[in-house]
């Protein structure tokens, strides 16, 4: 049963909701060799994964704005194929995790840095539509950012009051988006940005992080 305190729970897509890092890494191969860049670490594709990812092209290998721009519209050409779009899992625990906060009320949306064709496309692949009535992403040039991307979701489910909205998520991203949109934030440490609660409660508008899927049905009902 809802707890009354929340009406609303938005998930990011990666490293929220799925574990995506397989074909990531794999595109980014591709659009290293394709542009001539240094191979990287493979501890150093996990940056890529949430952020605006022409930001991480420029900041890991000096690009200018520009440059950036580019291989992250090589990138997302390349992302698109079903080869690398699904290639990645939903987390263990989380359609019922979903299902138990739709059974209970709880209206449940997705708000990520995916552009919005390609978010729609993996959460129908992997079944996300059938709990999230409302799934938003960003442009083709990421002009849209985070706190506008949430707030179109709480348009859509009607929320007039932010505060009782959570965004769920794994990075920083995600918590700025929830401060600039005025809600809430739950941070999850199974994903690729948090490792400890130390990382996530540095956000004063936090209400806690979960360790897993199922923990985050702790915050709703």
């Amino acid at each position: 049963m809802n707890n009354g305190k929340y009406d609303a729970a938005i998930f990011d897509a990666d490293g929220t909701l799925f574990y995506t890092k397989p074909g990531i890494v794999e595109c980014i191969k591709d659009v290293v060799k394709s542009f001539g860049l240094r191979n990287l670490n493979d501890d150093e594709y996990d940056q890529f994964i949430g952020p605006p990812i022409q930001l991480t092209f420029a900041k890991v290998f000096g690009l200018s704005p520009e440059e950036g721009d580019r291989a992250a519209k090589e990138f997302r050409r390349l992302y698109v194929e079903d080869r690398y779009l699904f290639d990645g899992w939903l987390y263990e625990g989380m359609e019922e995790t979903l299902k138990t906060l739709k059974d209970n009320g709880i209206k449940v949306g997705v708000a990520t840095y995916k552009m919005e064709p390609m978010a729609k496309k993996i959460c129908h692949h992997f079944r996300v539509d059938d709990y999230a009535d409302s799934i938003h992403g960003t442009d083709d040039n990421s002009t849209i950012k985070k706190p506008e991307i949430i707030r179109m979701v709480m348009r859509d489910y009607g929320c007039e009051d932010p505060s009782r909205v959570v965004m769920i998520g794994d990075t920083g991203y995600d918590a700025a988006g929830a401060e600039g949109a005025g809600c809430r934030f739950l941070g999850v440490t199974f994903g690729f940005g948090f490792g400890t609660r130390e990382d996530v409660m540095q956000y004063p508008f936090s209400i806690g992080e979960a360790a897993s899927p199922k923990d985050i049905l702790n915050y709703f009902i």
